[in-house]
């Protein structure tokens, strides 16, 4: 079996990223052991969701048995972000058909997205190289950049996360309850690296004040609820801020 040149410089391209999922992949597994899932089950929702902060979110919710109405709300709000994404890619993609479409939309992850972009972006901009001009002769040469790094990508998550989920099975039964500081490690750490400018920090401070009663009201729905309208409400402080400018 052989790839595309552009199959291959897209593997090329990805490998860096490999490096970044594995420990997030990684956390993934030992995070979903210590919330009671199986094996085969964070398997198959590394496979199918393919979405590690809404993967993450799901787990506290399934580990309690809530309703499945919530942790659906929960993994849309947060996965509804790749629509954006596969907007832009789209035009990219316009003569794939059939199985192909469908794999290429289900493997749209902010690492795919953005290198896919770019290198778009980058071959546009140089239509004298021999590249350029084979991929306008030919379609489906931004298609197979794509496959290239989200297929690869998508595999060292699935696997990260299955070693992950066996590392666990090793780790000794009192540090079980250790282990679910993973989840709220993980996003401890994205929100440390977003959180920058005195409107975000102010925004965290809000949130907190407000999520906690709310929480305590209701423990199923609070935190949702609370994000809903916080999200909503900063979304309109900041059209409101961006016309006023």
């Amino acid at each position: 079996m052989t790839f595309s040149v552009h199959f291959r410089t897209g593997v090329k391209t990805a490998i860096p990223v490999w490096f970044a999922f594995i420990p997030i992949a990684f956390a993934m597994g030992v995070a979903a052991k210590a919330h009671g899932l199986h094996w085969g089950e964070i398997v198959l929702m590394s496979a199918l969701v393919y979405g590690g902060p809404s993967q993450f979110a799901a787990l506290e919710p399934l580990g309690a048995g809530k309703p499945a109405v919530h942790i659906l709300l929960t993994t849309f709000l947060i996965n509804i972000r790749f629509l954006p994404m596969s907007a832009t890619l789209a035009p990219y993609f316009r003569w794939a058909k059939g199985m192909r479409l469908f794999l290429a939309a289900h493997l749209v992850s902010p690492s795919s997205f953005i290198l896919t972009h770019l290198h778009v972006q980058k071959e546009k901009s140089s239509p004298d190289s021999p590249v350029q001009a084979e991929i306008l002769n030919e379609e489906g040469k931004y298609l197979d950049y794509y496959f290239g790094v989200s297929t690869t990508c998508f595999v060292v998550w699935v696997a990260g996360t299955a070693f992950g989920y066996w590392a666990a099975l090793a780790v000794p039964p009192a540090f079980n309850e250790g282990l679910r500081f993973v989840l709220p490690g993980y996003f401890a750490c994205i929100f440390a690296l977003e959180i920058r400018e005195w409107f975000l920090r102010l925004v965290c401070l809000i949130s907190l004040f407000v999520a906690v009663p709310t929480a305590v009201l209701s423990p199923e729905w609070g935190w949702l609820v609370t994000s809903l309208v916080v999200a909503t409400c900063i979304w309109g402080v900041e059209r409101w801020m961006q016309r006023a400018s």
